[in-house]
């Protein structure tokens, strides 16, 4: 018997590793692949773009906010994977109430994510697969940083979202990122605080970023942001945990590269 804690600190029990799992946690499902699990993969999201074909080949349950509980529960899951920002509480809850196990996690930090890899990889079974991605993704985040500095001290807002606009604040996994590869990020506030673009210029922000995800902005968008600089940045490097972790030392150097 296996027993653990997921991040809410809720108690999970299991005999043998999950043959039925479901993963509504787009770089988890990414994860899980990696892991060598994706036999067992039964249902995704819509936005589980990695890799393309399990989109394809597995059940679709909706997106990561309002998923489709009855669609889960005729999947029969012994395993579904959530995470605490990106999917809805009430629908974890009604899965839980039926009795599927369900384990969330809730990434804030660049820390937790290391350690994620491990945990995910005991969960389903693959422990040592699982340590050797976090091992692999500590050094490589940490060689890299000792010889690129993409951030270079500069204060940075990060966008998530349009209309109104919102940024990534302290609490967010996003904002541990920058603050690794060297940016300063704005604002000290909780999670996504909502905040005109005449706040951020007040607030002596050097560089706007503007990601691809969630909302995808594009070249127009830059215009928004008047006399301030600008950037569209690849939003799955900055806000994706999982194995996708693999793919940011390089993206680094490339953005050193460019300054």
């Amino acid at each position: 018997m296996h027993e653990g804690f997921d991040d809410r600190g809720f108690p999970l029990a299991w005999e043998a590793p999950p043959q039925r799992i479901v993963s509504l946690v787009p770089s988890l499902t990414e994860t899980l692949v990696d892991l060598g699990v994706e036999e067992q993969i039964v249902g995704v999201t819509r936005f589980c773009l990695h890799p393309d074909h399990l989109r394809r080949e597995k059940t679709r349950v909706g997106g990561t906010k309002g998923v489709k509980v009855d669609v889960i529960m005729d999947l029969r899951p012994d395993l579904v994977i959530a995470n605490l920002e990106e999917n809805d509480a009430q629908d974890i809850m009604a899965l839980e109430i039926a009795g599927v196990p369900c384990w969330v996690c809730d990434v804030r930090s660049v820390e937790r994510a290391f350690r994620l890899l491990s945990d995910l990889g005991a969960l389903v079974g693959q422990l040592e697969r699982g340590w050797q991605l976090e091992q692999e993704a500590r050094e490589t985040w940490a060689e890299t940083r000792d010889k690129v500095n993409p951030g270079q001290g500069r204060t940075v807002a990060y966008a998530v979202w349009r209309n109104p606009w919102m940024w990534a604040g302290r609490d967010a996994y996003i904002q541990s990122v920058l603050r690794w590869w060297g940016w300063a990020p704005w604002p000290d506030q909780s999670r996504y605080p909502e905040l005109d673009m005449d706040t951020v210029r007040q607030a002596g922000v050097e560089e706007v970023l503007l990601p691809s995800e969630p909302f995808p902005f594009k070249e127009e968008h830059r215009t928004e942001c008047g006399d301030l600089p600008s950037r569209l940045v690849d939003g799955e490097i900055f806000s994706w945990y999982g194995s996708r972790m693999l793919h940011v030392p390089a993206s680094m150097e490339q953005a050193a590269s460019a300054i």
